[in-house]
Parts: C-alpha cells; structure tokens; sequence
C-alpha cells in the first residue's frame, strides 16, 4: 500500500497504524497528525474524521461530538512545553459510553531539541486515578473534567459549574424549573450568575423557537414601555410574525419596574391565563432582584398581585463567598473556556496562586472571578498563570483586605451604632416633617417622599406617637 504522498510506508508505520493500542500524535500547532486503529476501535471515530481536527485544552464540548474527542486529545501545555505528562480523561466514544482512560503525553524533539509533536498512547485508567502526584493545575483540570460530565449526567446541564452543597440545592430546583413553563425569580447579590441559571432554564428546550431577552428594569420608563410593547403586543406594532419573538422575558431588578408596567404585565398574563385568544403566547416570565421582594411590596414599590406572579418558583443564588467548594473548578473553567480558538493554551495556575484566590473575598462574585482571571489569562507567557500575572487591582484589593481598621485615636468620641444613630435622625426628620406638615400625615409622608403607609409603619416601629 502506499501513503497519499505516494512513498513506501515503513515497517513501523504500518505496524502503528494497524495496532490495537490506541495512539496518536498531534503537532506542536496542534493539529492531529495520526490516528491508528487502535484509536479508531476505543472512539469510533475513524482516521479520516479526525486528523486535521484542531486540538484544544478544554473541557465544555458538546458530549459524542467530534470537538469533545479533539478536546481529550489534546496534550497539557506543559507537554507542548517539553514535559512528558500522564494525564487522565474521560474519552468519548462516537455512538457508546464515555470511558475513564489514561493518557501518557510524549514530547518528540528534532536534531535542534525543537519539541515539532507531542506522542499519545492510551492506556486503561489505574485504581486509583493518579491525580495525586499531579500538578495542581493538571489535577484540577481533570476533576472539573469530572465535574462537566456528572452534571451533564444528572442535570443535563452543560455551561454551569457548580459541586458545593448550596449550589446543588439551586441545581435542584433550575432541573425542576426546566420541566415546567412557570415564572421563575432569581434572587441573589450582583455579579452571581443569576440570567446565566435562566439561560441554562430556556434553553432545555433548544428545539422550540425563540429568544432570550434580558430587560433591564432600572431602563427609563419610556424606553421599557416601548420594549414591553414591542415584546407582548407585535401585532399592535407592526412585527412580523416569527421575527424576534421572545420564548422567555427575563426583568433584572424587577423592583425597580414602574407601577403602571406591573399593571401591564398583570392585565397581559391574567389574559393568557384566561385563556383569552392571542395571535402569539406570551414568553415566558423570570426576573431577577438583589433584595427579597417581600421588601419591595412593603415599600409599596411592587404590587403585591405582581410579587404573586413573578415568585411561582424562587430561587436564592448564594454570593461566590458561601460557594467555598466551587471556586477552584469556576476559576479552571474561566481560564479553560478562553483556550477555544486561541493560538496560546494556559493549562491552571500556579500552586501558589490558589491560597490568595482562597483568601480573597470576592466583592463582585463570579463577575469579578472571570475578569481577574480573564486579566491573569493576558498578563500570562507560560503554560500556567503565575502570581505576577494577576491584576495589580486583585492584589491591591487583597492587601487592602487584610489590613485591619484604623485605630481610634483617644481624643475622638465613640461611633455608635449605625441602626441606632439612623434611627435618630429618621425620628428627627418625621418629627419635623409632622410639625410643618401641622400632623397631617398625607401632607408629612410627601414631604419626606414615602407613601403614607410606610410613614404609619414607622413611627410605630421608632414609637412616634400622634400627639
């Protein structure tokens, strides 16, 4: 037989080709150069398939996809570095289960010591997986492997991270949300993920049609007036049929939404409800708040029959601080996602830069994980990020962090507490606000602009009374 080049294959080359232990080689522009027979009988995927395919070290491909098998085949950077490395992996299989396999990367060198491949052979997994005399940054990469594939398995969940105990509760109800067409809300502190989870909750079903459209509340009346118009009444506006119509209405700071847009949104839903005939269905509704909602209902900023319809089904997403076990395989995936048609591969971290991502405590929640790693990812020349190349701000803030209080000097009076000194000059401004006002309340709450229940609320609560 001859090669397409048309010259003689070796001995040797005809034996790796037809060998049942599966290698493989990959070129150091990771490119897969070869794939023996061996490869082809444990995947499925055939020689002609595969070669050529683009390596990347990654770990989010879609599952019996011929991007997951070019993602298990890729070398660590360390190899493409010049490290020899066993590495284990979950290897994918075209129409079969995956199988836990074990990897031993090989770098081949030229005459000049330049590395122009990297070698693979496929072996079985040991018991235990050798994750302990791995790097650190190798080990991780391998259990947020294993993390992606039991959430696949058991949530069918494909983008979110997530193996910490009150991340798996949150997992619970977004598996349950997935199965029905009720309002969800989404209740948490900035930067948590909260329109991430009510994507993953649209797109359970990717074959039904239409979009996800996210709608700041905190817009100008007006502005979300129109939008809303656009969105629920197409016919009204001259839409198209079938052009941009959304599957799913998501609000961010819902309580921040006028009172006559609740009112809206009431009228339209309760019309659905009753099963009023409509050219289109509504999208579906979830929303997102920073603070219970029950607040805003006693602040008279949301109506209570609104508060009823958006909260069917509630769920509190934690602050990155209570998600202690998440943040090594979160920073992994961040680091990892960017490898995707990226020319330089970046393997994890260093060792010694885990203890000050441990010791940070994260203002801005996972918003502000992706953006120091995505800052460390550019900063970075090696195959994996050092302590130099987090942003300068990370380790201001991290020094600031862990400078303590300054002290009083003697001569300064004490600070009181803050909820009884606010509890002072909020009794002063109502007592004033009821002396010009001549203790008309209705007059006294517009002075101090709050609706007159909240006032009644408190002066009960500070013991203002009437006279």
């Amino acid at each position: 037989m001859r090669e397409r080049t048309g010259k003689k294959k070796t001995r040797l080359e005809t034996w790796l080709k037809s060998a049942t232990t599966p290698v493989f080689l990959v070129s150091a522009s990771r490119r897969v150069l070869f794939f023996n027979a061996g490869c082809e009988q444990l995947t499925g995927w055939t020689a002609d398939e595969i070669v050529g395919e683009m390596v990347e070290f990654a770990s989010d491909a879609d599952p019996r996809s011929i991007r997951e098998l070019a993602t298990a085949l890729c070398p660590p950077p360390e190899s493409l570095a010049g490290k020899e490395l066993d590495v284990p992996v979950y290897m994918p299989s075209k129409s079969g289960p995956t199988i836990g396999k074990l990897i031993r990367f090989i770098p081949i060198r030229e005459g000049d010591d330049r590395i122009t491949s990297v070698l693979g052979i496929i072996s079985p997994l040991p018991t235990p997986a050798p994750t302990q005399s791995m790097s650190l940054a190798l080990r991780y990469h391998a259990e947020l492997s294993t993390l992606r594939w039991s959430l696949r398995q058991r949530y069918g969940l494909k983008t979110v991270i997530a193996r910490s105990p009150v991340m798996r509760r949150v997992l619970e109800q977004v598996s349950l949300a997935r199965g029905t067409t009720v309002p969800v809300h989404f209740v948490g502190p900035r930067g948590t993920g909260k329109e991430h989870l009510a994507r993953a909750i649209h797109q359970a079903d990717e074959a039904q049609a239409g979009s996800f459209v996210p709608l700041d509340c905190r817009q100008s009346p007006l502005s979300l007036l129109q939008t809303l118009k656009r969105l629920l009444h197409p016919e009204a506006e001259d839409v198209a049929v079938g052009a941009l119509l959304p599957r799913t209405l998501f609000l961010t700071d819902v309580d921040a939404l006028p009172r006559d847009l609740q009112e809206r949104l009431l009228t339209d839903y309760a019309a659905e409800n009753a099963s009023v005939s409509r050219r289109m269905p509504l999208p579906r509704l979830m929303s997102s708040s920073t603070e219970q909602l029950p607040v805003a209902v006693d602040d008279e900023r949301l109506i209570p029959e609104f508060f009823f319809l958006l909260t069917t089904l509630t769920i509190e997403v934690p602050s990155l601080r209570e998600r202690g076990d998440d943040l090594i395989p979160l920073a992994q995936a961040f680091l990892e996602s960017p490898n995707r048609n990226a020319d330089q591969q970046i393997g994890g971290f260093a060792d010694s830069v885990w203890p000050q991502l441990r010791e940070y405590s994260w203002p801005g929640n996972l918003d502000e994980l992706a953006l120091v790693v995505q800052e460390a990812r550019q900063n970075c020349t090696a195959p994996v990020i050092g302590v130099s190349d987090l942003p300068l701000r990370f380790r201001a803030g991290l020094e600031a962090q862990s400078v303590g209080p300054p002290q009083r000097s003697l001569d300064e009076p004490p600070i009181p507490p803050l909820d009884e000194h606010l509890a002072t000059i909020e009794r002063d401004l109502i007592r004033r606000a009821l002396i010009k006002a001549k203790r008309n309340k209705t007059l006294a709450a517009k002075l101090l602009g709050i609706p007159r229940p909240v006032l009644y609320r408190r002066m009960e609560s500070l013991e203002i009374g009437d006279e």
